[in-house]
């Protein structure tokens, strides 16, 4: 290892034959290499370290006007807009401020990696697979087999599951009304972020009302929201209650509780409907592929 000796610098005054500034005009400009104890070199001191250090500093300078204000930009390289006589900053006449709900004075902020550009690198198409259907009725399990037929074809999917966002999102919320729709309107927005990402979004809860599962379509351009109705009778769902929540209702242990003393509203216009009874039932990989099928003519599955 190289060692340099500088000696100890004092800090003196501008003009001071001692000050820093004075000490570095004396010293003869010298490169040397700094390297560890296996000989790695891991720098450059000396004049190219600081001709090294000064250069993104030049490059400022370089960009002021001769009155010293920082010239104006229309557009960097990589298409983000910058504005005039601010040095990239954004200027405040070209926001456009709004309020959305108890949020006042916010600014929407574009960046030049849009959603075609994600939905290139992972060539497919984010969207939203919204499974709905009575507790019991096989969402979750369907979801499950969605995601891996979908990554054994190279696909991202990432799934939202009711209960598992209630162990974090939405863990200060309740089951009543208010909070079961809250609960909805969380994962939809939350769905609506992975659907822009380019993901493919797979949403699975009982979201019992359609004017709430109308909400989240809302938020979605037309044809990125795919209704899934997981069409099995409540006599069913109740002979399996992998949960034994029907069980704990029948007792009034629950109350409100989809399919015994709380309303269930099927979709009137779903994109899939899958159907299933104490006759016919089949596995979750056969249902998986009718929803993977529909991907693929919908041109879901390629960019």
């Amino acid at each position: 290892m190289t060692a340099v000796n500088c000696g100890k610098l004092n800090s003196g005054k501008m003009g001071d034959s001692n000050s820093p500034e004075a000490l570095y005009t004396r010293l003869k400009p010298v490169n040397v290499a700094v390297c560890n104890s296996k000989g790695m070199k891991l720098g450059i001191c000396g004049a190219a370290g600081r001709s090294s250090f000064l250069a993104p500093i030049k490059g400022m300078e370089a960009s002021k006007t001769a009155n010293g204000q920082a010239k104006g930009v229309e557009r960097d390289p990589a298409g983000d807009v910058l504005t005039k006589d601010r040095g990239g900053f954004t200027d405040k006449s070209s926001l456009q401020m709004s309020t959305i709900g108890n949020s006042s004075n916010i600014v929407w902020h574009n960046c030049s990696v849009s959603k075609i550009d994600r939905q290139e690198l992972l060539n497919q198409k984010g969207c939203v697979i919204w499974i709905t259907g009575l507790s019991g009725s096989g969402k979750s399990t369907l979801a499950c087999a969605l995601s891996r037929s979908l990554h054994g074809r190279g696909k991202l999917s990432y799934i939202l599951d009711g209960d598992n966002c209630r162990h974090g999102l939405n863990r200060d919320l309740s089951f009543k009304a208010e909070d079961r729709a809250e609960n909805i309107r969380r994962i939809g927005e939350v769905a609506k972020l992975f659907a822009d990402a380019g993901i493919i979004s797979i949403a699975s809860l009982i979201s019992p009302f359609r004017r709430d599962r109308d909400a989240c379509r809302a938020l979605l351009p037309d044809g990125d929201f795919i209704e899934v109705y997981m069409d099995v009778p409540v006599q069913v769902c109740e002979t399996r209650d992998p949960k034994g929540l029907y069980k704990l209702a029948r007792a009034g242990k629950i109350k409100g509780f989809t399919g015994v003393d709380d309303p269930y509203e099927p979709p009137l216009n779903a994109e899939i409907v899958l159907q299933q009874s104490e006759e016919m039932c089949n596995s979750p990989t056969v249902l998986a592929e009718i929803v993977v099928s529909f991907l693929e003519r919908k041109g879901n599955l390629e960019a």
